[in-house]
This record gives structure tokens, C-alpha cells and sequence, in this order.
């Protein structure tokens, strides 16, 4: 397992000793929820990207809606 070092004030450091909490296993979670949120975001700039390449005919929304309602 790798280490990573972080810096904070003194004041921040006394009032994390008054607060039973791992902070090891704190931070590690905060730091696996930014890294899932980026890989989304990127996911999705990615899946935007790909939307745009994508022509459609006009009126394909309107066929498959007529097709729906012919369906039920």
C-alpha cells in the first residue's frame, strides 16, 4: 500500500485528535468517491461525444412513437 502525506494546521490537527474517527480510513473513502465521481464524469463526456456522431433521420422520433402506440 502506498502513503500519502497531507499537511493541515494545527488548529485542524487538535480538533481532529478531539474526534474519535479513523482518519485513515476516512479519507480513503473520500478519496475513492472523487476518483468514482471523476471516472463518471468521464464516462459521460465520452458517451456525449459519441451521441453527437450519431445522425438521425427526421421524423424517426415521430415513426417509433406511431409505432408504440400501433403496439398496444
Amino acid at each position: 500500500m502506498a502513503v500519502i502525506s497531507v499537511k493541515v494546521s494545527d488548529e485542524i490537527k487538535r480538533k481532529m485528535k478531539e474526534i474519535e474517527i479513523n482518519w485513515s480510513e476516512e479519507i480513503r473513502n473520500c478519496i475513492l468517491r472523487k476518483i468514482k465521481e471523476k471516472e463518471k464524469e468521464k464516462i459521460l463526456k465520452e458517451i456525449k461525444e459519441m451521441l453527437k456522431e450519431i445522425k438521425v433521420e427526421e421524423g424517426t422520433a415521430s415513426s417509433i412513437v406511431r409505432e408504440d402506440r400501433d403496439s398496444h
